[in-house]
């Protein structure tokens, strides 16, 4: 699956997301740059971690959407197989994201 099978809505919202993701990196670089203090900085990691899984588990649930529906117009057992497999290993990625 890519993105571009997406929603013309999910992808908006996926891009306003990330644009929010870049500018909390940018703001965490200023603060270092600006010798903030280490416990804020420490906040606004947590943030942007809490975004950017987020963001994933948005892109996971249309992956598997899309997955989903893709099933049933699946004949051959091996393509579902593989199909499954590989949605499987995106999750088990993800998931395991530290």
């Amino acid at each position: 699956m890519k993105v571009s099978s997406f929603t013309q809505q999910m992808r908006d919202d996926l891009l306003s997301r990330l644009k929010k993701i870049e500018g909390q990196a940018r703001g965490i670089r200023g603060m270092v740059e600006h010798d903030s203090n280490c416990a804020d900085i420490l906040v606004q990691l947590s943030a942007l971690s809490s975004a950017t899984r987020r963001l994933g588990v948005i892109i996971m649930q249309g992956c598997i959407r899309d997955c989903a529906s893709s099933i049933p117009k699946i004949k051959d057992e091996e393509d579902l197989n593989v199909k499954v497999d590989d949605m499987a290993k995106a999750m088990y990625r993800f998931i395991s994201m530290k």
